[in-house]
């Protein structure tokens, strides 16, 4: 049984989906972070990853998950940043 606001976002990882449980009070960066950290990706740097909608729409990793109205179950998909000079 989920807490009290909390919802469920499922994150694509490198084309795997890892499901969290996040509290809508709480930046979007937290729920990334435990998704990399449960999907064992962790030798990048946490903010080097953008998250996305399923349209391709980039979200504010820095707002809050109520904020940006996102509901219980939405898939959101994580890639790398590009990094300086194209790579």
């Amino acid at each position: 049984m989920k807490e009290k606001n909390h919802i469920s976002i499922v994150f694509v990882i490198n084309g795997v989906a890892t499901a969290v449980e996040a509290n809508i009070n709480e930046p979007l960066k937290a729920a990334r972070n435990k998704a990399l950290g449960q999907s064992n990706n962790t030798g990048r740097p946490m903010d080097e990853w953008q998250v996305h909608t399923e349209d391709g729409a980039l979200l504010d990793a820095d707002k809050k998950i109520e904020a940006l109205g996102l509901e219980d179950g939405v898939r959101l998909l994580l890639s790398l940043t590009v990094g300086a000079g194209g790579c």
